[in-house]
């Protein structure tokens, strides 16, 4: 039942959050963001674990990241905060978690290469503008 949960979140996070980079949000599954121009951040999002060119081992890979200059929050908002927003994971270019905190265990398979990064964006979970994404990492799976 909880991966059900976790995979409609997901899901859900893909409609609203499928901008390209460098692109200002329009309508995305039905919804337009509060404001057709997006503001600026201070805030700075990085991917502190794993680190790029890691192995891992075991099914899962244990993922931390940092901001400086904001607040994560749970509370989903139109209400725009320049400093106060989610952080979106994407492993392989997908979608993974829209994180609530800053510290998460993912499910990996053995023997896989894996790149991630992450982003910072507004409670509303469409992207700051400049958006304020990590450089893209790889690390791999130990095999079993």
């Amino acid at each position: 039942m909880r991966r059900l949960i976790v995979l409609i979140t997901v899901a859900i996070a893909v409609a609203a959050c499928g901008e390209a980079a460098g692109s200002t949000p329009t309508t995305v599954g039905g919804y337009t963001p509060a404001t057709s121009v997006r503001p600026a951040s201070p805030v700075h999002v990085t991917l502190v674990t794993p680190t790029n060119g890691q192995v891992v081992h075991g099914s899962t890979v244990h993922v931390v990241v940092s901001i400086t200059g904001g607040t994560v929050t749970p509370v989903y908002s139109t209400h725009i905060s320049s400093t106060v927003g989610h952080v979106h994971l994407y492993m392989n270019k997908q979608l993974v978690y829209m994180s609530y905190t800053l510290v998460q265990d993912l499910p990996v398979n053995a023997g896989t290469e894996y790149s991630m990064y992450a982003e910072w964006v507004a409670s509303d979970h469409f992207p700051f503008d400049p958006r304020d994404v990590t450089s893209t990492i790889f690390f791999t799976v130990a095999p079993s």
